[in-house]
């Protein structure tokens, strides 16, 4: 096989590997954000300050404790004021997020998903084809 046939196969299964990647993460952080999951809290923002800056900008962090707990502290990126609550929902790696009931938000977290879905099936099927060829360039030889 030449060199550059396996540089090929390498690097398709490696772009297909991590859009497969990319595509299960926006499809959990979807299902999170929606409350797909079912598993969302309601917290009590008790203090909110601002986080970042420089390039990236400045957003709003507000923490507070689940209603019906003092024990546990929530923390999440949220545009709020002291004293809301707020329903918010787990994610698997274990950050916070608010959850989003919008119109908007659905349309977003089943249609970003797709994107990297296509360049996923895209990169599979490069591979299969190199594969392929390699394998038949292999039977003539």
């Amino acid at each position: 096989m030449a060199k550059g046939r396996r540089r090929a196969i390498g690097g398709y299964s490696m772009l297909t590997l991590i859009g497969a990647g990319v595509m299960t993460w926006t499809v959990i952080t979807g299902l999170a954000r929606l409350d797909l999951l079912g598993e969302a809290v309601q917290v009590r923002i008790a203090e909110c300050h601002q986080e970042g800056g420089g390039r990236a900008g400045s957003h709003s962090v507000c923490s507070g404790p689940p209603v019906g707990t003092k024990t546990h502290i929530v923390k999440l990126q949220y545009e709020g004021h002291q004293g809301a609550v707020v329903r918010a929902v787990r994610k698997p790696w274990g950050s916070y997020e608010p959850v989003e009931t919008g119109f908007v938000a659905w349309g977003t977290w089943v249609l970003i998903p797709v994107l990297p879905l296509l360049g996923t099936v895209a990169a599979g099927a490069l591979t299969v084809r190199e594969i392929r060829r390699a394998r038949r360039d292999a039977q003539r030889a």
